[in-house]
C-alpha cells in the first residue's frame, strides 16, 4: 500500500506539492492560533467548501478540457435569485430544480456553441458572463430579493456528525460521483483527451462536441447548485453577488494541480486546492487581516503554484530529452558492435 501511494505520488508531482502546501498552510495557523483546531472551525470550513468546492470543481474540469468558463459567478448569481425570488410562492424544491435546470441548461448551450463554431469559450463566456447579469437583474427587478420563511436556511446550516451540514454531505456526493464519472468512464478519458492534446484526439475520431457539452453542463450544474446553496444558506440573493467565486474558484483548480495547458488534473486536487483557499481564508479572518492582504496572500501562493508547475513541466522534458538521448546512444552502440561482428576482415 505505501509502495502504490509513492508512485502515485511521484507520478503526480503537482498533486503531491498540492498536498504538501495544504499541510503547511493548514499546520501554520493550527500552530499559530488556538481556535483554528476546533469543531467550529472545522463545521465553518466545510461551509465555506460547499460552494467554492462546487466552483472549483467546474473550473478543474474546464481548465482539464483546454477551456475555461468566466460565466461561472453570474450563472451562479442567477440560480441564487431565481431561488430566493421563488421559493416562497412555488416551494423550496420546485424552485430549486428551477435554478439547477436553468443554469445546467445555460452551461449546456455554451459548450454545444463553443464546440459547433470552434470559438474559444474564453470569448463565448465573456458575453454570456455580462449576458447573464443582465438577465439576474431583470429577475430579482434590479434589488435585492429575500426569503420570508427562514426555516429553510436553518435547515441546510443544521450540524450532521458535528463537522457536516446538509450542504456540505450533498458537495461531497457530487464530487465522488464526478470523480467516478472522470476516472473510469470512457466520457470523462474524452474530456481529458482534447484538453491534453485536441488535435490528435479529433484525429483519432472523438467528436468534440459531446465531451465540451458534457464540461459546460457539469459547470453550469455546479454554478447553479453553488448559487442555489448560497442563496437558501443566507436567506438573500442579488443580481450583482457572488463576483467573487471566479476568482476564488480559479485560484483552488491551480492550487489543486490542473495544468494550465490543459489534459492534467482530477477531483482530488479540486478537492485539496479548495481547502488550501479556506483554510488561508479562515485563518486570516481569525487573524483580522484586511480584505487587500488576504487578496495579495492568495496571489502569492497562486504564483508559487505556477512556478512550481512551470519548473515540474521543464524538468519532465529534460528528462525525457535526456532519456530520448540516451536511448539513442545505446541504439548506436548496438548498431555499431553488431557491425564490428559480422565484417568481414580484410
Amino acid at each position: 500500500m505505501f509502495e502504490k501511494t509513492k508512485k502515485w505520488l511521484t507520478g503526480n508531482p503537482d498533486l503531491a506539492f498540492a498536498m504538501l502546501l495544504a499541510c503547511c498552510v493548514y499546520g501554520y495557523f493550527a500552530i499559530t492560533n488556538e481556535y483554528f483546531m476546533t469543531g467550529r472551525t472545522t463545521f465553518a470550513i466545510m461551509e465555506r467548501f460547499a460552494v467554492l468546492g462546487l466552483v472549483g470543481l467546474a473550473l478543474t474540469l474546464c481548465i482539464i478540457a483546454g477551456e475555461i468558463d468566466l460565466s461561472i459567478g453570474s450563472n451562479a448569481a442567477l440560480a441564487a435569485v431565481i431561488v430566493v425570488r421563488f421559493t416562497d410562492s412555488l416551494g423550496a424544491p420546485t424552485a430549486l430544480l428551477i435554478a439547477v435546470l436553468i443554469s445546467t441548461s445555460i452551461g449546456i448551450i455554451q459548450g454545444y456553441f463553443i464546440a459547433y463554431l470552434r470559438i474559444r469559450a474564453i470569448v463565448l463566456t465573456v458575453g454570456t458572463l455580462m449576458l447573464l447579469r443582465g438577465v439576474a437583474l431583470f429577475v430579482a427587478e434590479e434589488k435585492t430579493v429575500m426569503l420570508t420563511d427562514f426555516r429553510i436556511p436553518d435547515f441546510i446550516t443544521t450540524k450532521y456528525f458535528y463537522y457536516f451540514s446538509p450542504a456540505s454531505i450533498l458537495v461531497i456526493l457530487v464530487f465522488m460521483l464526478v470523480g467516478f464519472f472522470m476516472s473510469y468512464t470512457r466520457y470523462g478519458r474524452e474530456i481529458y483527451a482534447i484538453g491534453g492534446a485536441r488535435k490528435e484526439a479529433l484525429a483519432s475520431g472523438i467528436d468534440l462536441k459531446r465531451p465540451m457539452i458534457i464540461v459546460f453542463a457539469i459547470s453550469g450544474f455546479c454554478a447553479g447548485l453553488g448559487g442555489v446553496i448560497i442563496g437558501l444558506r443566507s436567506g438573500t440573493a442579488q443580481a450583482l453577488g457572488l463576483q467573487y467565486l471566479l476568482l476564488a474558484g480559479t485560484v483552488a483548480a491551480f492550487i489543486g494541480g490542473v495544468s494550465i495547458l490543459g489534459g492534467r488534473g482530477g477531483v482530488i486536487g479540486a478537492i485539496i486546492g479548495t481547502l488550501t483557499v479556506n483554510f488561508l481564508n479562515t485563518g486570516l479572518v481569525f487573524n483580522v487581516t484586511p480584505a487587500f492582504l488576504v487578496q495579495l496572500y492568495l496571489g502569492i501562493l497562486l504564483v508559487i503554484v505556477i512556478m512550481f508547475q512551470t519548473g515540474s513541466r521543464i524538468f519532465d522534458q529534460s528528462q525525457k530529452r535526456r532519456q530520448l538521448l540516451s536511448d539513442v546512444d545505446l541504439r548506436r552502440l548496438d548498431l555499431l558492435s553488431r557491425k564490428h561482428k559480422y565484417q568481414k576482415p580484410p
